[in-house]
């Protein structure tokens, strides 16, 4: 969401909003290059193969195409029952990660958690450390109730070991990095990226996050910060060696048309890097700045960086100039032609624009705008694309103050309700289907000719036929939900819990009997 000045008072109409129905529901420009002595080391052995049902990462792989197999089918999954529900203290809102067996996530309560995915039994816990300026934050009274995600909003990567270290679990909670023993719960290393480096760590005043979703490639792993528009500090762009956790290098993406690094809240990347094989790039989109993308070089813009030094090889504007409007860039999805190099690059953000790129260049193909959007509207949660299609939920609507970000825009209103849940070609960007009542925060997966997505309102996933948008059948939650959802063979996995608060809060599994 936002990089402004204040989002906690700027949007206390959604904080309402929310309350009332889910509760009801249930340094220098550019790319800092460290010492040798910090660089990533090369591995003694190629990395193990990860096993078949498995759900390695946010978006399934650094591609973040969010789709994978499956042995459903839409006349099997209308016999999804819950197989099991294993409560967490706070809300999940990260998709889990599933391999071996295992479902792995972290959640609000400050604990990242090791759940067998037959049983529903806890394998393992670990305990984050405290950062009590995320909100809401355990025993916070009163709650946060319009917040953007506590402690951990960031879905883990899983790295399988090769010989010189176990196989890792690497996630963010807070601004800390964390390498965990998959199968041991025992920390490998972590490592803070706080929103002043040169200063030592506040976690009682710095409401920096990781938000982004590590992806590991070349021996890095690659993810950004977000201040959430804290004055006095910055986002920027990280690559950490995966041995140690240490930078690598680090792109500076507060910065002005001078190269001046800012340290005015902006800068923030909430989008999880998607990588480009052959290119050797790895892409992410920036939040906006003080609801705007003028204040800042790189405000509201997709930035490919090279993936082995961090310098900027294009970065292109996919919105134009925006003065008054909360129109973060959200993230991207990636296609590969057959011969593995990248043939798609999508991007997308909350003024509910889908817009293709020339992957190597950055120039834009087509651009398809579905709704206005605005500061709880557009795609919040990232579509999902099966190489063909491109299939995303979007969001509730403008809550910005006064009513809207742009008075007398058409569709800035608070309540853009339908259409909400689109297909769009991605030759061409011509919508092929959209469809009503699916408004969603998380992310949609595509699996067996199917998509799966949590509802805003309706605590639900709908499962819709992908070819024509009909629902196939939706499975009941037992409470909100803002989590996107991890297919595992025959397995549908998703978290529920909101900034609202409101019970239960946790993990879900569906399976058919």
């Amino acid at each position: 969401m936002s990089d402004g000045t204040s989002r906690h008072r700027r949007l206390a109409p959604i904080g309402v909003l929310l309350a009332t129905v889910l509760v009801a529901a249930g340094c220098s420009a550019g790319a800092d290059t460290l010492s040798a002595s910090t660089a990533s080391t090369a591995t003694t052995a190629p990395a193990r193969a990860l096993p078949s049902g498995s759900w390695a990462s946010y978006g399934n792989g650094p591609e973040h195409d969010f789709t994978g197999p499956t042995t459903l089918t839409a006349s099997s999954v209308d016999s999804l029952r819950e197989a099991w529900f294993f409560p967490t203290g706070d809300a999940v809102t990260a998709t889990p990660t599933i391999v071996g067996g295992v479902a792995y996530f972290g959640s609000w309560d400050t604990k990242f958690y090791a759940v067998d995915v037959a049983t529903g039994a806890l394998r393992w816990s670990y305990q984050l450390d405290s950062q009590t300026a995320v909100t809401p934050y355990p025993g916070q009274s009163p709650r946060t109730i319009d917040s953007d995600g506590g402690l951990v909003t960031s879905t883990a990567w899983y790295e399988p070991g090769d010989g010189s270290r176990p196989n890792l679990v690497i996630v963010g909670g807070g601004y800390t990095l964390y390498a965990i023993d998959a199968d041991t719960g025992q920390l490998y290393w972590k490592h803070v990226y706080d929103g002043r480096p040169e200063r030592p760590p506040s976690p009682s005043t710095d409401p920096t996050r990781i938000f982004s979703s590590p992806i590991v490639e070349n021996g890095n792993i690659y993810f950004g910060t977000s201040t959430d528009g804290q004055p006095g500090e910055r986002g920027y762009i990280v690559a950490a060696s995966l041995q140690t956790g240490d930078p690598v290098w680090i792109h500076q993406t507060d910065v002005n048309a001078r190269g001046t690094v800012l340290d005015d809240g902006c800068g923030g990347v909430w989008s999880s890097g998607s990588y480009l094989p052959g290119l050797d790039d790895v892409v992410f989109t920036l939040a906006d700045c003080n609801d705007g993308n003028v204040q800042t070089t790189l405000a509201e813009r997709v930035v490919s960086l090279d993936a082995r030094t961090g310098a900027v090889r294009w970065t292109t504007s996919v919105g134009g100039r925006n003065l008054t409007c909360d129109f973060d860039e959200v993230g991207t999805n990636v296609g590969l032609a057959a011969d593995g190099t990248p043939d798609f690059l999508g991007a997308y953000g909350k003024d509910g624009r889908y817009v293709s790129l020339d992957p190597a260049t950055g120039a834009i193909r087509w651009s398809t705008r579905t709704v206005f959007g605005g500061s709880a509207g557009g795609f919040l949660g990232s579509p999902a694309f099966d190489g063909s299609v491109v299939y995303g939920a979007t969001g509730i609507g403008d809550l910005s103050t006064p009513p809207g970000c742009s008075p007398g825009s058409p569709g800035d209103v608070a309540n853009q309700s339908d259409p909400s849940f689109f297909a769009m070609d991605a030759t061409t960007g011509r919508i092929l289907w959209h469809a009503s009542d699916a408004r969603a925060f998380g992310a949609t997966t595509v699996s067996g000719g199917m998509t799966f997505s949590c509802q805003v309102f309706d605590p639900a996933v709908q499962v819709r036929n992908a070819a024509t948008g009909a629902l196939l059948t939706s499975l009941a939650l037992p409470g909100p939900c803002w989590s996107g959802v991890a297919i595992s063979g025959g397995t549908v996995v998703t978290g529920l819990g909101t900034s609202a608060g409101g019970t239960p809060t946790g993990v879900i599994a569906f399976r058919t009997p």
